[in-house]
């Protein structure tokens, strides 16, 4: 698949991080459901389910993307079960609105492209080539298509509006990789009913001792997983938890892309720029490289 149009729940500390990167895809739009396809287990649960708790706990980590600003230096492999590895390479800026994490990612292919996310209730995407002034909007449609043609990542895996989705259920305290986590069904909103994947939700699930997001399963309504979010591991940079590897598989063709966070500029503010009041700039957010820290 091409570029869209002209040419952003992964992550954020643990926080807004898991909303603008937490960063990919391996979904192309029109996927089929083969042999290969994945059916969603059922949650073992390991205690009653205490309603009040999951809506505390879920509320909780939609709020946690309300404090720091933060720049990442980024890449991405395209890791197919068969055929040759691709990777290139990016840097995300995020900073907060009142009405969520805004996020601008920029590109590093041929010619360099960049995409600015605005999450929370009101999600949108648009994008541009760096040497262009106009943004272009992403239509919603668009929103599930590869940003280049050399990687499966797509606007909705950087952006993770599902955090954000209204209608949800608490599906209780289960285990991911031997960890306490709380599972949640997020059902997608009127808008994307159309959606060319055939998404109907999202399964979350969070971490109880850090509230990070650990896994995700895009499904359709017959409860086939499309594709897999994974967090692989995390690291401290300036006191703050990232997520320094991601997986998002295909469980239809097993290809996956990795995200790989691989440099940090932690306990920034953006809060004089025109990108932190939602306004889609033509420069980015100017930090020294030596401000960079290595994420190890």
């Amino acid at each position: 698949m091409g570029k869209i149009v002209g040419s952003y729940g992964f992550m954020t500390s643990v926080r807004r991080l898991s909303l603008c990167i937490i960063l990919l895809s391996v979904v192309a739009s029109g996927i089929g459901f083969g042999q290969g396809s994945l059916r969603r287990p059922k949650v073992e649960l390991l205690r009653e389910i205490d309603l009040e708790e999951g809506k505390l706990r879920l509320n909780a980590f939609r709020q946690m993307w309300l404090e720091g600003d933060f720049s990442l230096k980024y890449s991405l492999q395209y890791i197919p079960r068969r055929g040759k590895r691709q990777e290139i390479g990016g840097t995300l800026w995020s900073t907060n609105s009142p009405n969520g994490p805004i996020s601008l990612i920029q590109i590093h292919t041929e010619p360099e492209t960049q995409l600015f996310l605005k999450n929370g209730p009101f999600a949108s995407v648009s994008e541009r080539e760096v040497s262009h002034d106009k943004w272009e909007e992403v239509k919603t449609e668009q929103w599930f298509e590869p940003v280049d043609e050399s990687v499966t990542i797509t606007p909705f895996d950087l952006m993770m509006p599902f955090v954000y989705w209204n209608e949800w259920s608490y599906e209780g305290v289960t285990k991911v990789r031997g960890r306490v986590a709380h599972a949640f069904l997020m059902v997608a909103p009127d808008d994307l009913a159309s959606n060319p994947l055939g998404l109907y939700g999202v399964v979350v699930f969070l971490d109880e001792s850090f509230n990070a997001m650990l896994k995700a399963d895009y499904v359709t309504k017959d409860e086939v997983i499309l594709k897999s979010f994974r967090l692989l591991d995390l690291k401290k940079v300036d006191g703050v938890w990232l997520p320094k590897t991601v997986d998002f598989l295909n469980e239809e063709t097993r290809n996956k892309t990795r995200l790989i966070v691989r440099e940090a500029a932690m306990n920034r503010d953006f809060s004089d720029l025109p990108f932190s009041k939602g306004v889609m700039l033509g420069d980015v957010p100017e930090i020294p490289l030596s401000e960079y820290q290595p994420v190890r």
